[in-house]
């Protein structure tokens, strides 16, 4: 039996015992066969020289031979058989030694007595029991067998007092053995306890300890821990390996280096440490490896793990908050210089009362006087607001808001004008009392030109094409007090083509003009507005019509199309000097920008109606065209496959007829010549044959109509099986398969697809056909599909599936034209629908299939 092998439960006599103590009496009783096996022999051995083969020779010698059949019974896992069988050997041995030594006074009661010991070792309580009731018994009879002479032994007989120590003294061996047997268990259940506990503590241990090094591992924070008994690291995680810029390496099982940027500070830490045992949030300078430094809090504490001193300790890296309060400060300077210089209005109120605590320089635009006016004053005393009311409206649409974009209002100056101000305001806490931080911007100037640009805005938003060039120009005469605005497109041959143009306030017709060709070039050249002060008595516009035009100052910019080609020019032209501020400059590019949209959709739009003027007669002829040549195409295939039925039958009736009257003088390479020749006319009748049907599928009319294919599939399959009744396979149709399609056409769809099918797995072990639709597919425009196991094809040559005379199969393999699936795709299309095949070789195909809306012939 193998070493780790054990009995089953309930084998050996504690009952519960563990698998240990059972392991332990195994291997007891493999020594114990293993002893008794060489013993027996040698005592049979010594006996046999000593006396010769007689009764007590023999036994012994059979007890050995039966010691080592128990032996390898134990070594083939039987291991109750084999302490069982050992007892039962030592008791008959005792038993028939004590018998054949003539007196229960005999040495075999001594081996009875081992019997016993042995059964309280390894049989249950109930097996010992009945082994002592036996041996008690036994030498009872043994004595009345003695007393009366009956035993072949010398001895003298003896009383029943023997018999009654013998029971007596075996009575006391069961209940020391049993008494033993609790006493063992007893204690080994106790240490097993002992030892759970002491697992489970071990455990718990374990897992506190994993637990710690999980904190201590991914903590962000740097952690280090360290001997001081020989002031060598112990361990640290990677945020302190990433804080200090060494490796692990470096700091484990080493001296930590020198991470203290000041000594006078490592010198506190250390003293802090000694003296209170812990350190709690000590600011230092620490210094990585590269020599920068960085902002750190420090916390450490000592602690006693056995016999060694620790100290574990933690950097928690600061420069992310030292650098943000340091930016804060930089901040806060930054807004009191900003505050104090910007060019802006810029104030700072008390909500509750309107006081107010910070007002810069700036505001003498707005309110006619500086900081020393408005410092520690209410707004209702210096009069900002016009009255109360405004004021009201003010506050309450910034706390409603919580902040103000753009606030339009009306405030007024030290001299107690009115001015139009745009307020931008937020509102912020101050020591718990909500202040309103405030832009304020004079926006006067800005209204003014805002109501010349909503005015143009107005007059040219709605208006596109030619009207938006018009408009365009007679706004900007006037909003720009100009005395020509030209937009035109360049010409060919020079000049531009107006598409608006205004001068002295009129509208002129739009015409070819030529402006002072210098100015033009610049303008036309330049990326931006181009301004130009043109030489006195040179008129901008050389046309005789314009002959009284004397213009001083032109601005202009050039059209661009999305490449950056010039395609036009805006042109603004002044008697006088005109003064062209940012204003002006915005207007002119906006205006300029819109007028190269409208350009371009004008030529595009202009494209875009020749093309439809002759597309729909180029499409109209190509149309017919098309379904011309595809009638000629489809009459030519009919009509030449005609043709050719008449020549083929010839030739074969020529061949039988020459055959016939040859007779017997055909040799046989005449005959195969012969036979050649028909077997190639059937072929080429075949052949035209698939033909025709083609060029019939692309002739005949649609008639589309719900037709079941169910019942098609069915008839189809029905011919099958007539024509080729050795071939048995299985077929399975879905029922009421409907379709709006032809029926004729779909029939014939249906054979084609169902033959291949039925040819393409006749050498196929258990051949299956199926026809369903594609539960997935849509209820108006079902997908079918016809499915097989036969010879299946290459994926790899798919594009050849539905091309006419193909073949993805060698015709000694299958016979066809290769015209099938190209008439099953002619009428697929002809419906409007979509037809695809999947295959794999050996494995099958499955062809999936719709009818959709018809195509008009």
């Amino acid at each position: 039996m193998p070493e780790h092998a054990t009995p089953p439960p309930g084998e050996f006599p504690l009952e519960g015992s563990s698998d240990t103590l059972d392991q332990h009496r195994v291997k007891a009783l493999r020594v114990l066969l293993l002893a008794a096996s060489f013993a027996a022999p040698t005592i049979a051995l010594a006996l046999f020289l000593r006396d010769g083969i007689t009764q007590l020779t023999l036994l012994v010698g059979a007890t050995g031979v039966l010691l080592w059949v128990l032996g390898l019974l134990l070594q083939r896992g039987q291991v109750t058989i084999a302490a069982h069988g050992l007892v039962l050997v030592i008791l008959t041995i005792a038993t028939v030694t004590t018998v054949i030594t003539g007196g229960v006074r005999s040495s075999g009661v001594f081996v009875m007595v081992s019997s016993i010991v042995l059964a309280s070792t390894f049989l249950s309580r109930a097996k010992m029991i009945a082994i002592v009731l036996y041996c008690i018994f036994a030498l009872g009879a043994i004595n009345w067998f003695e007393q009366r002479g009956m035993l072949p032994g010398a001895l003298p007989p003896t009383g029943w007092t023997v018999w009654v120590i013998q029971s007596v003294v075996i009575g006391i061996i069961l209940i020391s053995a049993l008494a033993g047997q609790y006493r063992l268990q007893e204690a080994f259940d106790t240490q097993k306890e002992a030892l759970r506990l002491a697992y489970e503590a071990e455990a718990a241990l374990k897992e506190s300890q994993e637990r710690f090094k999980a904190l201590f591992r991914n903590n962000p924070v740097a952690c280090l821990v360290q001997s001081l008994d020989n002031r060598l690291t112990v361990d640290v995680n990677d945020a302190y390996v990433l804080a200090s810029g060494f490796s692990r390496k470096d700091l484990v099982g080493q001296q930590p280096p020198n991470l203290w940027a000041d000594p006078a500070e490592e010198e506190a830490f250390r003293q802090t440490l000694k003296t209170q045992g812990r350190v709690n949030g000590m600011h230092a300078r620490g210094l990585r490896r590269d020599g920068s430094q960085f902002d750190s809090l420090i916390y450490a504490e000592l602690i006693q793990q056995g016999n060694e001193r620790l100290m574990i300790g933690m950097v928690v890296d600061m420069s992310a908050e030292e650098k943000s309060r340091r930016a804060l400060q930089q901040s806060e300077a930054r807004f009191s210089k900003a505050f104090r210089y910007s060019p802006i209005c810029m104030t700072l109120t008390r909500l509750s009362d309107g006081r107010y605590l910070e007002v810069n320089a700036a505001c003498a635009q707005v309110f006619g006087g500086g900081p020393q006016d408005f410092i520690g004053k209410t707004s209702l005393e210096t009069g900002v607001w016009p009255s109360q009311q405004v004021r009201e409206d003010y506050v309450s649409t910034m706390q409603r808001n919580g902040r103000l974009m753009g606030y339009e209002t009306e405030v007024r100056n030290r001299k107690g004008e009115r001015v139009e101000v745009k307020v931008w305001a937020e509102i912020i806490d101050i020591e718990g009392e909500a202040c309103a931080l405030s832009f304020v911007l004079n926006v006067a100037e800005e209204m003014r030109r805002r109501s010349m640009l909503m005015n143009l805005a107005e007059g040219v938003s709605p208006k596109i094409g030619q009207a938006f060039f018009l408009s365009v120009t007679e706004h900007m005469v006037a909003a720009l007090g100009a005395t020509i605005v030209v937009i035109g497109e360049t010409a060919e041959g020079g000049g531009i083509n107006t598409l608006g143009l205004t001068h002295n306030g009129s509208l002129q017709p739009n015409r070819l003009v030529h402006l002072h060709e210098p100015s033009a070039a610049a303008m036309l050249a330049s990326d931006g507005l181009c301004v130009i002060e043109l030489p006195a008595g040179v008129p901008l516009l050389s046309d005789v019509a314009f002959a009284d035009e004397h213009s001083h100052m032109v601005a202009g910019i050039a059209l661009r199309d999305p490449d950056g080609t010039s395609i036009g020019l805006l042109a603004v032209a002044w008697e006088h000097s005109a003064q062209i501020g940012a204003d002006i400059q915005a207007l002119t590019s906006i205006f300029a920008s819109r007028s190269s949209a409208e350009l371009m959709r004008l030529r595009r739009d202009l494209k875009i109606q020749r093309l439809q003027d002759t597309l729909e007669q180029r499409v109209q002829a190509r149309t017919a065209q098309l379904q011309h040549i595809n009638r000629e195409l489809d009459s030519f295939a009919y009509s030449v496959s005609h043709d050719l039925k008449s020549p083929l039958r010839s030739i074969d009736g020529f061949m039988h007829v020459l055959r016939e009257q040859m007779g017997d003088r055909v040799r046989p390479e005449d005959d195969a010549i012969i036979n050649r020749v028909m077997a190639s006319a059937s072929r080429m009748g075949g052949l035209i044959k698939d033909l025709l049907a083609l060029a019939r599928v692309s002739q005949t009319q649609l008639q589309r109509t719900w037709a079941n294919l169910s019942v098609m599939a069915e008839e189809v399959i029905r011919q099958e099986r007539q024509r080729d009744p050795e071939n048995s396979v299985e077929v399975v149709i879905e029922p009421e398969l409907f379709a709006d399609c032809d029926p004729h056409l779909a029939q014939i769809a249906l054979e084609n697809l169902l033959g291949n099918a039925w040819k393409y797995s006749r050498n196929t072990q258990q051949p299956r056909i199926e026809f369903g639709r594609v539960p997935s597919s849509e209820t108006n425009a079902p997908t079918f599909f016809v499915r097989d196991n036969g010879a299946g094809f290459d994926m790899s040559r798919s594009d050849r599936l539905f091309k006419p005379f193909t073949r993805l199969h060698q015709p000694s393999e299958f016979q066809g034209s290769g015209i099938g699936l190209a008439t099953v795709h002619r009428i697929i299309e002809r419906h409007g629908g979509q037809i695809f095949g999947k295959g794999e070789v050996g494995r099958g195909a499955v062809f999936q299939f719709r009818f959709g809306h018809a195509i008009q012939d």
